[in-house]
């Protein structure tokens, strides 16, 4: 009978046993990995950029009324993010080779930029922004007989685009901008006297680095 007892009392104990490992070693339960953080748009950067512009020039005429050209220049600028949200400032200038010819007349605008002000949404690695202020450029007119007359203009401007980071400190653009430069009086004084002015739109790619 003792010997009973003492079988059923080691029954229990390695039941107990057994449970109590059972609970010590029970699988944790799966944890959702973290999601991805956000790309970081704040801070000052700088870059390069490139593209092709068109777009009206006038003169008094029916000649002279078309430029187009390429476009290479600088840009540098701030941003704040407040997710999702990001406003900033950028100024640009860049050399221009948009220009128009007819006979021994030409239109050139030599040089274009801008500062303005920009507000963009951000999306991860992704920001669209819209952006608008002023814009400046150097406008030159060119006569056989009388040489050429550089006007600097000031006009405003308007565009939009779409940036990706491929690092934390580069990153690549695409934007469209829309220049109004105005009106300005070339040959001044002189039987050519009349009215230049330029408006552009312009296709540029870009590269950013942010420090």
């Amino acid at each position: 009978m003792k010997h009973w007892i003492l079988a059923g009392v080691a029954l229990l104990a390695l039941s107990g046993a057994a449970s109590a490992a059972d609970i010590a070693y029970e699988s944790p339960a799966p944890v959702a990995p973290a999601a991805p953080a956000g790309f970081d748009w704040n801070g000052f950067y700088a870059g390069v950029h490139g593209g092709y512009g068109w777009g009206g020039g006038t003169k008094d005429a029916d000649f002279l009324d078309s430029l187009s050209g390429g476009l290479f220049g600088v840009q540098a600028g701030y941003n704040y993010q407040a997710d999702p949200w990001l406003v900033g400032f950028e100024t640009d200038i860049a050399y221009s080779g948009l220009s128009d010819t007819a006979g021994s007349a030409a239109l050139d605008l030599n040089w274009i930029g801008s500062t303005t002000g920009r507000i963009g949404f951000t999306y991860d690695k992704w920001l669209f922004y819209g952006k608008g202020g002023i814009a400046y450029g150097d406008i030159e007119a060119k006569q056989a007989g009388l040489g050429s007359d550089s006007q600097w203009a000031i006009g405003w401007t308007a565009g939009a685009g779409v940036e990706y980071g491929f690092t934390k400190n580069l990153t690549g653009r695409l934007e469209y901008d829309y220049v109004d430069l105005g009106k300005k009086t070339i040959f001044e004084g002189t039987p050519a006297q009349s009215e230049a002015g330029v408006t552009t739109n312009a296709v540029k790619a870009g590269l950013n680095y942010k420090f």
